[in-house]
């Protein structure tokens, strides 16, 4: 996942449009978007130190877009992350399934880090939301990867279109292609982004990993802990977050980040691998 500001890849709801929501909800309960009527309000927004032991309740996690190897995830396990989250969605061009996506999930999985993906969608594409991400489910599955759970990357505002009506039509058409491979969907994020991109809208149930830096590198990191978050949309915890980004460690650049070890017990797991070489990434 790249830094915020370098990437460039990456009121009411109609009549029709809530009438959709209002006869999904029932049957999807955690994932549906609609807009909220109460604005949110704004939330505030050197070579990298040896990793502090995070608290009994939270544990280290890096995020990345690019191939690793299994050497640098053994090292990142042993520099004391416990976690990969890894980009399955390439917004680049026309948006494309990321051809490294199973490779760093089998690499990670050998290192014995905990895996998840995240989904980093082309709202400008020429394929609708539920096309690509129907790209990304089949792209994993073909490598032998039955995921269960996508996080959603909704920020830089810039790459998204200026009428969130046609940006939560886009989001919801991502989210019923999930519904409907079985798939559980938490949201990438931040207040600034979300109101941004679909004005305060709200998502019942869903996962939020949210981030909050001051710059890339070390000298921008925030506190690794969520003393800092605010509830926004219907998001009252959050789950993860992103506190570092465009940092060099074990030779490689990575963005930071710190999750909760009881609220990522559901889904946060090592991959179980099934007699026909398939590897089942996270909990429905």
């Amino acid at each position: 996942m790249q830094y915020h500001k370098r990437r460039q890849n990456g009121a009411n709801e109609s009549e029709h449009l809530g009438s959709y929501i209002n006869t999904q909800t029932k049957a999807m309960s955690t994932l549906l978007i609609f807009p909220l009527i109460i604005a949110c309000s704004y939330a505030k927004a050197i070579l990298p130190k040896p990793l502090v032991a995070a608290a009994t309740t939270y544990a280290y996690a890096v995020d990345l877009d690019r191939p690793f190897t299994v050497s640098t995830f053994i090292c990142l396990k042993k520099s004391g992350y416990s976690a990969a989250i890894i980009r399955a969605y390439d917004p680049a061009d026309n948006g494309k399934f990321d051809i490294n996506a199973v490779s760093n999930i089998r690499n990670a999985n050998k290192a014995g880090l905990g895996t998840e993906v995240f989904m980093t969608p082309l709202p400008g594409s020429s394929k609708k939301g539920g096309e690509q991400f129907r790209e990304l489910y089949e792209g994993l599955k073909n490598g032998k990867i039955d995921v269960k759970m996508v996080w959603l990357q909704v920020t830089s505002p810039v790459n998204w279109g200026p009428n969130s009506h046609e940006n939560i039509y886009f989001l919801n058409d991502i989210i019923t292609m999930a519904k409907y491979y079985g798939v559980r969907i938490g949201f990438y994020t931040s207040v600034y982004d979300w109101n941004q991109i679909i004005r305060g809208a709200a998502v019942e149930g869903a996962m939020l990993w949210y981030w909050n830096v001051n710059g890339g590198g070390p000298s921008g990191e925030t506190p690794a802990n969520f003393d800092d978050f605010r509830p926004f949309g219907t998001f009252t915890k959050p789950t993860m977050k992103q506190f570092g980004q465009m940092e060099q460690i074990c030779g490689v650049t990575v963005n930071r980040d710190i999750y909760s070890l009881e609220k990522s017990k559901p889904f946060l797991t090592e991959l179980k691998e099934k007699q026909n070489d398939e590897l089942v990434l996270g909990k429905k």
